[in-house]
């Protein structure tokens, strides 16, 4: 495809996944509108860039489906200014989305060869990305505390560096599978005087592979 029929892919994309699904944040979706997700995979799947499904990186990771990161984004709901690590941030997509919308992004990877390409990606659409490589369950202590905390694909716990890495009244977003459970969006937010660490709200259901090394052990039970 030319620039002008990926252009009408993301418009169709925004107007007939995204805004029928109760998207309904404006800046959001004047975001996906322009932001070039085709950049993000290789380039056999560049045609399939805006169809209503996730797609294929390597070693078992996905670029999420679009309807899911906008569903997950707006439940994050990110305000300027604020800074959040994006965990698992694979080739810099929803990291270039959060750095547009005006926060300030850390970006955790531990596959070197999709940080490379989140690396470009991001240089040419948001360059104030700052990119990490590191194992995903330890997060990013340099840069921390982080108003959000976003895990950008399924775990199976939340980590115990959450607890020192996130701010006082920050929030966690993610996807969280359980057993045999299909995985669940939510977010965590601290509450005084609750008998856990998160308070944990489920959203909807949704479909992802688990991100490497987030397995339940040296993690906080929901």
């Amino acid at each position: 495809m030319d620039a002008a029929m990926y252009t009408e892919a993301r418009n169709l994309m925004v107007d007939d996944q995204l805004r029928p699904s109760e998207i309904t944040d404006s800046r959001i979706l004047e975001i996906m509108r322009h932001l070039p997700r085709e950049q993000c995979m290789r380039p056999d799947l560049h045609n399939a860039a805006y169809a209503d499904t996730s797609l294929p990186l390597t070693q078992g990771r996905v670029l999420a489906q679009p309807l899911l990161t906008a569903r997950l984004v707006q439940a994050a709901n990110p305000m300027p200014g604020q800074h959040v690590l994006v965990v698992g941030a694979s080739t810099g997509y929803t990291a270039a989305l959060f750095a547009q919308r005006g926060l300030d992004v850390t970006a955790l990877e531990s596959n070197p060869d999709l940080a490379r390409i989140g690396q470009v990606f991001c240089h040419a659409q948001a360059p104030a990305v700052v990119w990490q490589n590191g194992p995903l369950s330890m997060g990013f202590t340099d840069t921390a505390p982080y108003d959000l905390i976003y895990f950008d694909g399924c775990i199976a716990a939340l980590p115990d560096f959450c607890d020192s890495q996130l701010a006082a009244n920050g929030c966690i977003v993610g996807l969280l599978q359980t057993g045999l459970s299909l995985p669940e969006a939510f977010s965590a937010v601290r509450e005084p005087g609750y008998s856990k660490p998160f308070r944990v709200r489920f959203l909807f259901e949704a479909q992802a592979p688990l991100l490497p090394g987030m397995s339940p052990e040296h993690a906080f039970s929901f």
